[in-house]
């Protein structure tokens, strides 16, 4: 194995022209200094390093630094636009840091190296603005974030520079074998389950539900479900399938076409593959339609002010080309029941035969093709398509994508896989050459990571985590674990979030019924670190938990489970399913437990009647470590099922009033109301 280089940006050539285009006060989101800058000499591919910096006012400086890292590098100005939780600025500027942030040498392909070596520049110059800005010489303790894509971008810089950063906070954590495989199962499963057997799933997870996700599915969809269960979705998660997608999975399609020619024709006719088993799920699905064009519509350019920020949709900023390609209407359409999911077009006649391009929507009869990360379509793909011409729409290549994981099996750290291998441990399904996941890691973060990190960190995760599974934190840990150089203790933390998903935007959540955000822990996490690394303060134990068939599970009670995240008990008349009368008084208790050290709580609010409305907080009975209980009443007029929620907060300052560090909580119960 090549020995690991440290990069030192002190004294890098080309880093040695940074430049200052803007300083300012400013008033918004509060007082801050603030300046803009970037590196002479960093053009590349038309993009130069650049960023953006806000520096608290002197008397609430403290002499810390936070910088995060997106998924997909953006334009440096990313966080200017955020409110409120998700105010990164803001949250720097009210706890003694200034905030930095860079377009990571914007996105550039097969230069993972480029990321940690910008943002090490950015942090290394930032220094010295720091040092004019206040006035004194003295060294900022520095911190770096990231979630998904940008955790990668974290544990880069962590494992891949040393003195720079002196800690971190990665978070949703990817995993050198996430991408495209982390997609590949759960849209094998949301294929085979349609709509009805993902019903069955989630109901089976709700209160008074059976527990058992395979209750009412036939073998197929059994087996589907199993394996994406057992490579690490989580059983409570499928509430998601509505508006998850398949996140990444054709995105990174364009590598595979690149890396792995033959494989979508392999997949379809040779031995070892499941296309070219005539009894397949996939051989039944396949679609390879074809039809005429019988109209082309110029596209509209989308207009949009949405802001592709967050750790789910960051991707989305790297999609371009077929802005010019007009939608195409089809002159037969093809049958109802087809699987048409993110099929291929590809042009059978005429001056444009030979072309393809993928497909991002049908509807009406009218076909819609899409952009690629990679930009190999820009303009228009279909160039010279007209009317007449015949085309094929083909769900061939989006089927082998589905199990494109299981011919990706790698060694046995990856406990997933084992429902791959053999007794002797040899993969099962036929394998192609290498492994594509880890070079698509190396290119997101600069190095393929290992733990062997420098600094301290504080790992957060999700507990249904539908993206980036909850055994990617737990893998991460095992490494650090076995690195002889770092003490764990003295070093790590990993913390589990139950009812969080991928996504880390407080300001949107997909499904509030079923969901919480994450970011009280993860601002408490970056409160924490800099205390760890600055005062000696050790940050509370890792959260308790059990690694079983894929599933990342934990303890009931907050005090088994540790971490940081509070915990709520609720009930029913006593119970967690009942059934009552419409006009009845029906009456609901919440026991809330906070972990130790995890401060009190400080709200707690139902929304009995699917309102999405949690304004009107609960009376708190505090106990003494620090927990409450609430008890209500309501009564429901109408007949119906009924799925109340209550979601509680606690805060180790005790109180309500710092926004960024309430870290939250649900539970759910049921309500059967008759007439």
């Amino acid at each position: 194995m090549e020995e690991k280089v440290l990069y030192d940006p002190v004294g890098d050539p080309y880093f040695a022209e940074p430049y200052i285009d803007v300083e300012e006060w400013r008033e918004n989101p509060l007082p801050h200094y603030y300046v803009h800058g970037g590196f002479r000499g960093t053009e590349k591919e038309g993009q130069e390093m650049r960023f953006c910096l806000y520096f608290p006012k002197k008397e609430a400086y403290e002499g810390r630094f936070y910088q995060y890292l997106s998924p997909a590098p953006e334009d440096e100005h990313e966080s200017e636009h955020l409110t409120g939780e998700d105010d990164k600025i803001s949250f720097c500027l009210t706890h003694g840091a200034y905030y930095v942030v860079s377009n990571q040498g914007g996105f550039i392909l097969n230069d993972g190296t480029r990321l940690y070596r910008s943002s090490a520049a950015t942090a290394t110059y930032a220094r010295e603005v720091a040092k004019r800005v206040y006035g004194y010489d003295h060294r900022p303790y520095g911190y770096v974030f990231g979630g998904s894509g940008g955790s990668f971008k974290t544990l880069g810089c962590m494992e891949m520079t040393e003195g720079v950063w002196d800690g971190a906070v990665p978070y949703v954590l990817a995993n050198p074998m996430a991408a495209p495989n982390v997609f590949a199962p759960r849209m094998k499963a949301v294929r085979l389950l349609g709509e009805e057997g993902l019903k069955k799933v989630v109901d089976a997870m709700e209160p008074g539900g059976s527990g058992d996700i395979y209750e009412g599915l036939d073998e197929e969809q059994r087996r589907a479900l199993l394996e994406a269960t057992k490579m690490g979705f989580p059983k409570r998660a499928w509430f998601c399938h509505p508006f998850m997608g398949d996140g990444a999975l054709m995105v990174l399609a364009p590598n595979i076409y690149q890396i792995f020619p033959t494989y979508f024709s392999d997949f379809w006719t040779k031995e070892g593959y499941e296309g070219a088993d005539p009894d397949s799920s996939e051989a039944k699905a396949r679609v390879q339609f074809v039809t005429t064009v019988s109209e082309l519509i110029p596209r509209k350019k989308p207009e949009t002010t949405e802001e592709f920020t967050s750790v789910d949709n960051s991707w989305q900023n790297t999609m371009t080309g077929n802005q010019d390609t007009p939608d195409i209407r089809m002159g037969v359409l093809p049958p109802k029941d087809a699987y048409l999911f993110h099929c291929r077009l590809r042009v059978m006649s005429g001056e444009a035969a030979g072309k393809e391009a993928p497909i991002e929507s049908i509807e009406d009869g009218v076909i819609r093709v899409s952009s690629a990360f990679d930009g190999h379509n820009h303009g228009d793909a279909l160039a010279g398509l007209a009317l007449g011409d015949q085309i094929m729409i083909d769900n061939s290549d989006y089927l082998a994508m589905q199990n494109f994981h299981r011919h990706q099996v790698p060694d046995q750290t990856y406990r997933v896989y084992d429902q791959f291998r053999d007794e002797a441990g040899n993969p099962i399904p036929a394998q192609l050459p290498f492994l594509l996941a880890p070079v698509i890691a190396m290119g997101g973060g600069g190095c393929v990571p290992t733990g062997d990190f420098h600094g301290k960190m504080i790992a957060v995760c999700s507990l249904l985590d539908e993206s980036a599974c909850p055994w990617h934190g737990d893998w991460y840990r095992e490494r650090v674990r076995e690195n002889p150089r770092i003490d764990e203790e003295e070093s790590f933390r990993l913390y589990y979030n139950d009812n969080c998903i991928h996504d880390d935007r407080a300001g949107y959540l997909d499904d509030p019924q079923h969901q919480i955000d994450y970011l009280g822990v993860l601002h408490q996490a970056l409160l924490d670190v800099a205390a760890w690394c600055e005062k000696g303060i050790a940050p509370a134990p890792s959260t308790n938990y059990t690694f079983e068939d894929g599933q990342i599970l934990v303890p009931k009670h907050a005090g088994d489970r540790g971490g940081l995240q509070p915990v709520v008990h609720a009930s029913v008349n006593g119970e967690k399913a009942v059934t009552v009368k419409a006009g009845e008084p029906v009456t609901f208790t919440a026991a809330v437990e906070v972990p130790a050290g995890g401060g009190c709580v400080t709200r707690a609010a139902w929304d009995y009647e699917r309102t999405n409305d949690w304004s009107s907080a609960e009376a708190l009975e505090q106990t003494a470590d620090g927990g409450a209980s609430v008890i209500s009443t309501h009564v429901f007029d109408a007949p119906g099922v009924y799925y109340p929620v209550i979601k509680v907060q606690s805060s180790r300052t005790g109180t309500a009033e710092d926004i960024f560090v309430q870290c939250k909580n649900l539970d759910r119960v049921k309500v059967v109301v008759m007439d």
